[in-house]
């Protein structure tokens, strides 16, 4: 199990850092726009987002090796979010204020779509159980996969509120950036 085991902890800080993310840009925009539409737009995106690419992304984990399907979600999310700070570092925050302003959403799509990229790794390591792990100790392994996706959720405000207190959405997509990072380069290191 010690692959799996090495496949959970990295879906943990790849599931931590998408969470943060998609929290983040919810607490920022309010900040920013201090408007409630706003933030429930938001929220209105990943769940159109996830419903409109839940099954196109379930064949892609359904018809590819698993642990390409991971590594592939973490460039799509790193190359969303590289996209997403571009936008940030290159428009005035003044820009960000109106939350009816198209730069403030050119800014929220990129970062949602690197979010929803990153779900791709919730799909693939529930899949992983029936391949990795024996019959009879498949019910542990599934607890512990829905272990890592609450402590994921569950971190996530906290320290998504920590990282726009303490230095707003660039601080969060240079985190982002840097952890999807080290979590590819740690899933290359994973051998089944």
């Amino acid at each position: 199990m010690r692959p799996f085991h090495q496949i959970l902890g990295n879906n943990l800080v790849a599931n931590i850092t998408n969470y943060t993310v998609w929290f983040a840009i919810t607490f920022w925009v309010y900040i920013e726009t201090h408007s409630v539409f706003a933030t429930g737009t938001i929220a209105g995106l990943y769940l159109v987002f996830t419903a409109a690419f839940g099954i196109w992304l379930g064949s892609i984990v359904d018809h590819n090796a698993k642990k390409l399907v991971m590594l592939g979600s973490s460039v799509v999310s790193f190359g969303f979010y590289a996209i997403a700070l571009a936008i940030l570092v290159l428009n005035p925050e003044a820009a960000f204020q109106n939350p009816y302003g198209l730069t403030l959403w050119v800014l929220v799509l990129p970062v949602m779509l690197g979010v929803i990229a990153g779900n791709v790794r919730s799909i693939a390591l529930s899949t992983l159980v029936t391949i990795l792990i024996p019959e009879d100790r498949r019910d542990k392994a599934n607890g512990l996969v829905g272990m890592v996706t609450g402590i994921g959720f569950l971190t996530t405000s906290m320290i998504s509120g920590l990282l726009v207190a303490w230095g707003g959405m660039l601080a969060t997509l240079l985190l982002a950036l840097g952890a999807t990072v080290v979590v590819f380069l740690h899933l290359l290191t994973v051998t089944t």
